[in-house]
């Protein structure tokens, strides 16, 4: 993975082991993996998965890549703020439910996985299985 940006090659390997672990787990999610600046890299809807799970997915990617923190912990911060997060949760695009967790190589924010379509509990350690995978296919390499 390079450490300056999120590659085409790297998002599709994300998105390849986050429908991997899904199918493992017997869930129809959809997965949006996004750059530093939001930007959709990869995204695919399994079948079965609910026609709102795409979208869902990509906000929760683009909301963690925005702040840098995963949406699980973010919804967790926010819950002690009411005002605020009635505030950030009423912003077009911005999810503050689990699923989405950034990626940082070597320190830097380089962009997120949103998941999106699981049961409660379920899309945020299909988020993390597929960064694990990824950072295991690296350090093979």
């Amino acid at each position: 993975m390079s450490n300056a940006a999120l590659s085409l090659r790297d998002a599709r390997r994300l998105l390849d082991a986050a429908l991997e672990h899904a199918e493992q787990l017997n869930v129809a999610v959809a997965v949006s993996v996004v750059d530093a600046g939001g930007n959709t890299k990869a995204s695919a809807r399994m079948d079965g998965a609910s026609f709102l799970a795409g979208s869902i997915a990509t906000s929760k990617a683009v909301t963690s890549a925005g702040l840098g923190f995963d949406t699980a912990g973010l919804g967790q911060f926010l819950s002690g703020n009411p005002t605020l997060l009635a505030g950030l949760s009423s912003q077009p695009g911005v999810a503050v439910i689990p699923g989405g967790v950034p990626i940082v190589v070597d320190g830097v924010l380089v962009g997120a996985i949103g998941v999106s379509g699981g049961q409660a509990g379920e899309d945020e350690p299909i988020a993390k299985a597929a960064l694990e995978a990824l950072t295991a296919e690296v350090a093979v390499a």
